[in-house]
């Protein structure tokens, strides 16, 4: 019993599991037609990526990149999404409404932005939305006080999926509301991508790249 134990305990841990499903959000999902009911699993997301540190999405812009440090363990659903996204291999819903993988990311746009508190982006020109929707992972222990902070954007409750925004300040308004997932460095670039935005452009995001080690 004792050298079993010891064996559990000194076990690599595996992906961090799923928080349990909201109903509601798996039934909407499956009426839309996913096929992973908004709940793509970690492992799938990581699949072929080395063992690292870490896990770490590197948002490149045409004005830098902006690397992001994210919460697996924390925001797994959240995360698990994003980078499914990122690399292509989550199912998203396509104009003749068949769900097929696609690099989401690639082309997409940032679009809205409000001085000094955040600029979203994400948003795939051609496509509405990806097609399904998250449930939420917030926690009373969610910090948006500092600039750097990467959240899912949504309409309300459980309605987050493919957007998300960065912060360009302390943002406390927003905890409670929105899923943080990650951090963000490279707040010049940041700004920079925000200042175009409130300029009328749209910044393209030429793609998103996922690592297991600091970029």
């Amino acid at each position: 019993m004792i050298a079993a134990a010891w064996l559990v305990a000194c076990s690599p841990p595996g992906p961090p599991s799923l928080p349990p499903a909201v109903a509601e959000v798996v039934a909407a999902n499956e009426a839309a037609g996913d096929p992973y009911r908004g709940r793509f699993p970690v492992e799938a997301a990581l699949a072929g990526l080395p063992e690292g540190p870490g896990l770490w999405a590197t948002i490149v812009t045409e004005f830098g990149a902006i690397p992001c440090e994210l919460d697996l363990t924390g925001k797994p659903l959240s995360v698990a999404n994003f980078v499914g996204l990122a690399r292509g291999l989550r199912p998203v819903r396509q104009p003749d409404g068949t769900f097929a993988p696609l690099p989401y990311y690639e082309g997409s746009v940032f679009h809205r932005t409000h001085r000094g508190q955040f600029v979203q982006g994400g948003r795939r020109p051609g496509l509405e939305d990806p097609g399904f929707v998250l449930q939420d992972e917030v926690s009373p222990g969610d910090d948006f006080r500092d600039p750097g902070v990467l959240a899912l954007a949504n309409r309300g409750p459980h309605t987050a999926s493919a957007e998300f925004f960065v912060t360009l300040g302390d943002t406390r308004h927003l905890a409670g509301k929105h899923t943080p997932f990650g951090r963000c460095e490279a707040l010049h670039v940041v700004r920079d991508v925000a200042d175009a935005v409130a300029d009328g452009r749209k910044p393209v995001i030429e793609r998103i790249e996922i690592t297991t080690a600091p970029p």
